[in-house]
């Protein structure tokens, strides 16, 4: 494809042609801000087009990558993960200006809104919005339990309009391993849509893996495109997996999601070049109205290495949205 794309005449795009063959990728960070993202997309669909696709993704990456919602005139989120309620991150909220917390309360056992996770959250100065969650069967959560709380959080969404969504945690994982039936996730989907039909409910994709396969054929609102593991390889190409994510949901709302560790053994670190390259895209694409969000996982990394934090400040300086 290289090749193609200098025919093309665009062999001087350093994000496409130069960054994973530097030694030292930051050497196109200069440029970022010079390249526009969906003409790199448009391009990106085009060379795929021609060379006839090399991967089992390569339909997805061959299709439009803009989606049909322009986000660029509402709100969007400048989220964090958060799953630890140990954690107190108002000072990440204020130092990074966000309004969006994923949460993790425990699966419904009669507790009051007052004693939630998500409630905590929403008292945190600038944060108006939380993500709730249906957690892993793999980590638990059999069937019945996630319909009650399905249920429980579509009854508090009709009175807590700070909930923004929930997210159904690992959605095609859970299928893929076991653990759950695509007929549970839709009983699931059912229940929380016939008590709040507003609330919307959210999937993880995660493009570098083939889940493009999956026709996410659900009655969902949003998906997060995550690229989970870290290696330098995935994150040169992070463009391409996200165009690829966009092109998969083109009337859906769309978080694109960042890991600072991830990865087997332990997993790995960004790099402060991979940092600002995924991150700085990523907020390109937002300012754009392709995106209604960017997510960074998880605060307690951020608590744990801060030099996150000073590049994210720099980054967010940037977003025109909130």
């Amino acid at each position: 494809m290289h090749q193609i794309l200098i025919n093309m005449g665009i062999a001087n795009d350093v994000r496409i042609k130069d960054y994973k063959h530097m030694k030292n990728p930051s050497q196109s960070m200069s440029h970022r801000i010079l390249l526009f993202p969906l003409a790199t997309f448009l391009v990106l669909s085009a060379a795929i087009t021609a060379c006839g696709g090399d991967r089992p993704d390569a339909a997805d990456e061959r299709a439009v990558a803009s989606p049909k919602h322009d986000f660029s005139d509402e709100p969007c989120f400048v989220s964090m993960w958060n799953h630890r309620r140990d954690l107190d991150p108002s000072d990440l909220g204020a130092e990074l200006g966000i309004n969006h917390i994923w949460s993790h309360d425990d699966a419904y056992h009669g507790q009051e809104w007052e004693e939630t996770h998500m409630y905590r959250l929403l008292q945190i100065p600038g944060v108006d919005y939380v993500m709730a969650k249906i957690e892993r069967a793999a980590w638990g959560w059999d069937h019945e339990m996630s319909l009650s709380h399905a249920k429980w959080v579509a009854k508090l969404s009709k009175e807590h309009p700070g909930i923004a969504g929930m997210y159904l945690n690992d959605f095609y994982d859970e299928v893929e391993d076991g653990y759950r039936t695509e007929e549970q996730w839709r009983e699931i989907i059912d229940t929380a849509k016939s008590i709040n039909p507003d609330l919307k409910l959210w999937v993880p994709h995660y493009p570098h893996r083939d889940q493009g396969r999956h026709a996410f054929d659900f009655d969902i609102d949003g998906v997060i495109l995550n690229l989970w593991g870290n290696e330098p390889e995935l994150l040169a190409r992070a463009e391409e997996h996200l165009a690829a994510g966009l092109a998969h949901h083109p009337d859906r709302e769309i978080i694109a999601g960042l890991y600072l560790r991830s990865g087997m053994d332990g997993g790995r670190w960004l790099t402060e070049d991979e940092f600002r390259f995924v991150y700085g895209h990523y907020v390109d694409m937002l300012n754009a109205g392709q995106l209604k969000g960017v997510r960074i996982f998880a605060a307690y990394q951020l608590k744990e290495r801060p030099e996150y934090i000073e590049w994210a400040k720099e980054i967010l300086e940037s977003v025109t949205c909130r």
